[in-house]
């Protein structure tokens, strides 16, 4: 079990760096620049200049360079090993705690994309379908493939279900009484995924904790940046990788 948890650990460091890839790059492709998520290779986020090898190993490379870039000298964001260690983190835990399984996998599958959907909402406001699409899609294979029979089907569904239309009644309620949007597709694609992957018993116990999440981080969001627009997107991943470990402590 040890040997298994070191070696997810490791895989989860390595996914965490290509995660802070994703977080950088697919917003940016999305509004039009000229790179994909393989190309160029990686570069200097400050002077553009390409990062040698033996300085992009995850969590070390930035130890080894002093929270600094070797070219141009510039301050390297704490994120780049802060996702890197959350993500060998995550790895470990659950693979510590179901095994090496399909069900477990594609667990794995889905935390990648929760790291990258959270802090990509938190730059951008954004939760784009190439993200919550494939996380829905795996979030239910994720659940039948911890029960795998016919009646368990109808249960994914209807959480996928409730995950949508809760958020989206909530939204055509807001907007019709304010004229303004509230909750976004994305939250609602995201809420429909976790429905599909947690359960809809679960679901309601995550709606509850991010909503809380929420007013917190929406308070000092506003506070600070003096807008009334928030990504709700972290919360929600928060309340549902939170609750998802939870189950770990208490079963």
């Amino acid at each position: 079990m040890i040997d298994n948890m070191l070696f997810f650990a490791l895989l989860g460091a390595i996914l965490g760096s290509f995660a802070n890839v994703v977080i950088y790059r697919l917003p940016r492709m999305m509004h039009g620049e000229a790179f994909t998520l393989s190309w160029p290779p990686s570069f200097c986020p400050h002077c553009r200049q390409r990062i040698r090898k033996r300085y992009n190993v995850p969590l070390l490379g930035w130890l080894w360079l002093k929270g600094r870039s070797q070219c141009c000298h510039q301050p390297i964001s704490w994120r780049y090993p802060g996702v890197e260690f959350v993500m060998a983190l995550l790895f470990a835990l659950l693979i510590g705690w179901q095994g090496v399984s399909a069900a477990s996998l594609l667990d794995l599958s889905l935390l990648f994309l929760s790291v990258v959907m959270l802090f990509i909402d938190y730059d951008y406001l954004l939760l784009p379908d190439k993200l919550t699409l494939p996380f829905l899609g795996l979030a239910m294979l994720s659940a039948w493939a911890k029960q795998p029979d016919s009646a368990a089907i109808s249960g994914i569904v209807v959480g996928a279900a409730v995950g949508f239309l809760i958020p989206w009644v909530l939204h055509r309620l807001f907007l019709w009484r304010s004229g303004q949007d509230g909750i976004g597709a994305g939250d609602m694609k995201l809420f429909a995924g976790i429905g599909a992957w947690q359960g809809c018993e679960a679901l309601f116990h995550i709606m509850l904790i991010a909503s809380l999440l929420g007013l917190v981080y929406g308070y000092f969001i506003i506070k600070a940046r003096r807008s009334d627009v928030f990504p709700f997107g972290p919360a929600i991943i928060i309340a549902a990788v939170g609750w998802l470990f939870g189950a770990m402590f208490t079963a």
